[in-house]
């Protein structure tokens, strides 16, 4: 069967994501135990295929190059070939946050941010591209920017529950408790079967005196974490 150019690049930036946020960002982030929802979410990215539509790029051999620098764990020449890919498609929303991706697991703040806006300004409705400027603003502690963006996720998906959980952690942040717990329980109402989401709930619950509720949601947490469902991803 011949395979469909369309979902290439977009597979690849998955699998990027994948490997990236296992090795690099999942070890630096949760060492600081006050961004474990944050660590959560880097943890689940969403695969941008769902929302990307057909790509140039997803025709080049840089793609593949790049999948295989990251299995090898050589995420400098990853970042140095998805530059390359980005500038040879500018105006691809899917090479751009290829870029922003790798350059967020090597806390190339900066670079990551550009990247991510350069798809937006391609895609306004790239929701993969907000997640991962979220995620970048988020990384820096600069909460209001990040809970913004996690809006815009929440706009164009919310039905899913990653934008909520970003929401919910920001507020933690912020000191909303109120509102920490309103969108840790949306959350958790529009995927029931998220153990990032009941995660968060429970932090939520914690922090707003609800031991009780806490405790019941980290046990719904700990039970599909050992059942290992797939998280709900829109």
């Amino acid at each position: 069967m011949k395979r469909n150019p369309r979902l290439l690049l977009m597979n690849s930036i998955a699998r990027v994501a994948t490997i990236t946020a296992a090795v690099i960002l999942a070890g630096s982030i949760a060492a600081r135990a006050k961004d474990a929802p944050v660590d959560q979410l880097i943890k689940k990215l969403p695969s941008p295929e769902k929302v990307v539509k057909l790509d140039p790029a997803a025709r080049d051999p840089l793609a593949k190059q790049i999948v295989d620098a990251v299995k090898a764990m050589n995420f400098g020449n990853a970042y140095a070939l998805s530059q390359k890919l980005a500038t040879r498609y500018p105006k691809s929303a899917g090479a751009q946050s290829l870029r922003g991706q790798l350059a967020l697991g090597l806390r190339r703040y900066p670079e990551a941010a550009d990247a991510f806006q350069k798809a937006i300004s391609i895609q306004p409705n790239f929701a993969f591209a907000y997640v991962g400027l979220a995620l970048t603003e988020a990384s820096q502690n600069h909460v209001s920017a990040a809970m913004s963006n996690f809006r815009q996720v929440t706009r164009l998906y919310p039905n899913a529950d990653f934008g909520w959980i970003g929401l919910s952690a920001c507020a933690e942040k912020l000191g909303r408790k109120s509102e920490c717990l309103e969108y840790a329980r949306h959350a958790t109402a529009v995927a029931p079967s998220s153990f990032a989401a009941w995660l968060q709930l429970a932090q939520a619950e914690g922090i707003s005196g609800n031991q009780q509720a806490a405790a019941k949601a980290l046990a719904r947490a700990k039970e599909l974490r050992r059942k290992g469902p797939k998280t709900n991803r829109t």
